[in-house]
Order: structure tokens, then C-alpha cells, then sequence
């Protein structure tokens, strides 16, 4: 029996192989990024750290343009010197990735917030664009 029959793959080689791989994930990745920006309707934005809501920028029905203030969040930063942790409190501001529209805000000044728990604005993104 030869080699080629004892052969599980439809590719002649493995550079095939490679090849056939690469244009599926470029494929696969051409599909996600289409979904994302035409299909995917809303946006639930959410805090990437615990924190406290210090402040609103936004109201609902507002239009926002990339860069513009969305919201303030109170943060406990964290940094080993010397073998010490030292934390401090910093307020930062996140900014709109991308043009939109705010749908609804669930946060309020003051609210404490958990990381990717809850949500603090719903912004409906600019078709094309990705969220």
C-alpha cells in the first residue's frame, strides 16, 4: 500500500494544508467583522474594572461621535514598588469608540460597579462601523 492511500487529508501536501487554513480564519474573520458591524444592533457597555460611577457625560438619545465623554469611573489602581503594593484612587474617563447613538444609561453618579457585571450605557453604533 502506498503513502498517498494511507493519507487522511484531501490536501496534496501540507503547505496545501497551511494555505487552505489560512483563507478559512482570513474567511472566518471577514465574517465576525461584518456581524459586528452591520448585524450586531446595540451595544451593552459595560466596566472593565471594579469601580464607582463618578460621573455621566451622556443622556439618553444623545448622539455621540467617536472620542467623546461617556462616562468617569472611580478606580482602585495597583503597583508593586519596592516589594510593596501600593494602590491608588484614580478617576478615569472612557471615551466612545465609535459614532452612535445612546439608548439607554442604567448607571448613576455614585453607583458602585462590578467588573463585566453591570451595564452602564447602551449605545446603538453607526452601521459600518465597529462597536
Amino acid at each position: 500500500m502506498s503513502e498517498k492511500n494511507n493519507s487522511l487529508t484531501v490536501f496534496k501536501s501540507d503547505r496545501h494544508e497551511d494555505v487552505a487554513a489560512i483563507i478559512f480564519s482570513g474567511f472566518l474573520v471577514a465574517v465576525v467583522l461584518t456581524y459586528m458591524a452591520f448585524i450586531v444592533p446595540s451595544v451593552n457597555i459595560k466596566a472593565s474594572q471594579d469601580g464607582k460611577l463618578v460621573e455621566l457625560f451622556v443622556s439618553e438619545g444623545a448622539a455621540v461621535k467617536k472620542g467623546d465623554k461617556l462616562y468617569s469611573l472611580e478606580l482602585v489602581k495597583k503597583k508593586w514598588v519596592n516589594n510593596l503594593m501600593e494602590e491608588k484612587i484614580e478617576v478615569e474617563i472612557f471615551t466612545a469608540k465609535t459614532n452612535g447613538t445612546v439608548l439607554k444609561v442604567a448607571g448613576k453618579a455614585g453607583d458602585k460597579i462590578k467588573k463585566g457585571k453591570e451595564t452602564i450605557l447602551t449605545l446603538d453604533h453607526e452601521k459600518g462601523t465597529l462597536p
